[in-house]
């Protein structure tokens, strides 16, 4: 009889040893936080921030933007936008203020790409734009994002006004 005590007692403490490091297993990851996320996250919305503002100078061009903003009023200024489709990715990302890769993109209430003149993004030129004809009837479509690497990627989605309608500005930022 104490042999099958023995083994039952064994046993029994091997299963509460397995469950209590199990517990701290999960117990230690949970509190884990990928932080690189997390500042992406942050950076996207701080970005969506500034673009959805008035900028400074409030007239800005290529030239002279300190912040860029998009808007005018409480509407988006499509010359302000098409100034911020034309300045070069390496001027633009320190003005607003990000490490990380970004693509910012505009999207009528049908997800249809809204074009701007002969332009249809803001940000990165690594990423691959779905495109139809010619300037300056050029036709886009979503943006591809198998043709970079990246290890975390965040998609942020704000509304504005544009032309008495209410449309998506889509920010992707990513690291990698």
């Amino acid at each position: 009889k104490s042999q099958v005590w023995i083994s039952d007692y064994t046993m029994s403490l091997l299963l509460f040893i397995l469950a209590v490091l199990i517990s701290f297993k999960i117990l230690i990851n949970s509190f884990a936080v990928n932080s690189d996320f997390n500042e992406l996250k942050d950076d996207a919305a701080k970005m969506s921030e500034m673009l959805l503002s008035e900028g400074y100078p409030v007239d800005w061009t290529n030239n002279t933007v300190i912040r860029p903003g998009i808007m005018i009023g409480k509407r988006l200024d499509p010359t302000k936008v098409y100034n911020a489709m034309n300045m070069s990715y390496t001027a633009l990302r320190p003005k607003l203020q990000t490490r990380h890769d970004f693509l910012i993109i505009f999207e009528d209430p049908d997800s249809d790409m809204i074009e701007f003149n002969d332009k249809c993004v803001i940000g990165s030129p690594s990423v691959t734009i779905n495109t139809t004809g010619s300037a300056p009837n050029i036709d886009c479509h979503n943006p591809l994002f198998p043709s970079i690497d990246y290890h975390n990627l965040v998609k942020l989605t704000r509304l504005a006004i544009y032309e008495s309608k209410i449309v998506k500005m889509v920010i992707y930022a990513w690291n990698e």
